[in-house]
């Protein structure tokens, strides 16, 4: 029992209260850095991340840029090529066109003010 408050008094004696606050300010500043630290270091990864994901957007895009350049001038190409295909000199001098036979007595059909009117010949009006 003697040695007890012994140990006691002398941990009160040698153990100043300012000792105790300067050991915790040193763990709390220790903690704080630690955290502060780890912050930084995952701010700085989800940095480098974000470049990363607007990098490859940015190529995707340059990517479907191109294509879609390189689509628009094929599209430009087939639409003269139809028109080409679609002119009044090809229609008419297309061989298919000239073996065909001349209509003999013709069909029209006529339409005025709504009421639709449908008669042979050229002779009739």
């Amino acid at each position: 029992m003697i040695s007890t408050n012994i140990n006691k008094n002398y941990k009160k004696n040698y153990s100043s209260e300012r000792k105790k606050d300067k050991d915790k300010l040193k763990i709390w500043v220790a903690s704080t850095y630690i955290t502060l630290l780890s912050l930084i270091s995952m701010l700085l990864l989800y940095y480098v991340w974000i470049l990363n994901v607007n990098a490859t957007k940015w190529y995707n895009i340059r990517e479907l840029e191109i294509e879609k350049k390189n689509l628009l001038m094929e599209k430009e190409l087939l639409d003269v090529k139809i028109a080409e295909l679609e002119s009044l000199s090809k229609i008419l001098w297309d061989e298919d066109l000239q073996n065909m036979n001349k209509v003999e007595e013709p069909e029209y059909l006529v339409i005025k003010d709504e009421w639709k009117f449908v008669f042979k010949g050229t002779d009739e009006n």
